[in-house]
């Protein structure tokens, strides 16, 4: 079993406090390997970072004659084998071995968590809204669009959030209100509620830990579109419309101009045009899917996941909006610059 004072053995691992030592020590399982099985080939290309416990391991690769032996417990073993994508050696056991895996993209996250935590803690504490931070930032840290930023703007990002305490009922957001905050859910849960035109209020969503508001009309100028409202005690975390715009709009929307979207199709990336059905039937441009832009989140399985795509509207407002939302989700996406009304100059 790996303990917190075992993985201090290990590079970059020492790096880390003993808290988050020990919980990623409850989450990487120990392996054993037979002598003479293959624990990694050269010219694989998985994330994994692959450490030895225990035994020996023989690194070869096909343009050397040369080998390198590696065994567990020496100065030597402190590193990963075989590191790198593509990986260089094939490693395979020379005794029965033990070994474990961490995902690179993980350690990249507990590494720089473990920078910025302390920090965060200790400029926010006062209220104790941080408490049990570290899950919560591992997690934050962990989604598609907070994992894409580079560390110096996490850092920064985290060191800009404020911490809200809300009580039973509590209004976060009201509708009809000018957009000022980007919000994260920390802990508890928020109801999202539309009043119609007739005065009738429906409720449209529920939000719990994780989940993020308040970027559209943060993006788009309009409006806030619904409100939210605390489900007993809970704490979002908020991100003021400046910080907001320079470290998470900046770096997560990427616009290019018409020869750099035609390009990126003939590379095959979709198109996805995010105008009113009504819009779309107009006129658009060849080849595109429409998606409005008011049922993009209902309607997300209908985009591949795997799939780049050029994200169009009338003037590239909405466009943002649906890139902000689909980066959120693990989409790799641009907007096209102003639009359709780019192409009709």
């Amino acid at each position: 079993m790996l303990t917190a004072a075992l993985l201090k053995n290990f590079t970059p691992l020492h790096t880390l406090t003993d808290e988050h030592l020990a919980r990623l020590a409850k989450r990487v399982a120990v392996e054993d390997v037979a002598k003479g099985a293959a624990i990694c080939a050269e010219g694989d290309t998985d994330n994994d970072a692959i450490y030895l416990l225990e035994g020996g391991v023989e690194m070869r690769s096909r343009t050397s004659s040369l080998s390198r032996v590696l065994q567990g417990g020496t100065p030597d073993a402190a590193f990963p084998v075989s590191p790198g994508r593509p990986r260089p050696y094939t490693a395979t056991a020379t005794t029965p071995a033990r070994i474990f895996r961490i995902d690179n993209a993980k350690l990249d996250r507990a590494v720089l968590l473990d920078e910025v935590s302390t920090t965060i803690t200790r400029v926010h504490d006062a209220g104790g809204a941080f408490t049990g931070d570290s899950e919560w930032l591992e997690e934050m840290l962990a989604s598609p669009a907070f994992g894409s930023l580079a560390r110096e703007r996490v850092a920064m990002l985290l060191l800009k959030l404020e911490p809200m305490m809300l009580k039973n009922g509590e209004v976060v957001i009201r509708q009809g209100e000018t957009g000022d905050y980007y919000y994260i859910v920390k802990e508890g849960q928020l109801t999202v509620s539309r009043k119609d035109e007739q005065g009738k209020v429906k409720l449209i969503n529920k939000l719990k830990r994780g989940h993020v508001f308040g970027e559209e009309a943060l993006l788009s100028g309009d409006p806030r579109n619904a409100s939210i409202v605390a489900m007993g005690d809970s704490i979002v975390m908020r991100l003021a419309k400046a910080d907001f715009e320079e470290l998470l709009k900046k770096p997560l929307i990427t616009h290019v101009t018409t020869e750099e979207a035609q390009e990126r199709m003939r590379r095959g990336a979709g198109l996805l045009d995010v105008r009113s059905a009504a819009e779309f039937q107009q006129g658009a441009i060849k080849g595109s899917v429409n998606i409005p832009i008011q049922e993009l989140r209902v309607r997300l399985t209908q985009l591949d996941p795997v799939r780049p795509y050029v994200i169009y509207c009338r003037s590239g407002v909405q466009s943002e909006v649906a890139a902000f939302l689909l980066r959120q989700r693990g989409f790799e996406v641009v907007v096209l610059r102003n639009g359709l009304e780019s192409i009709l100059r």
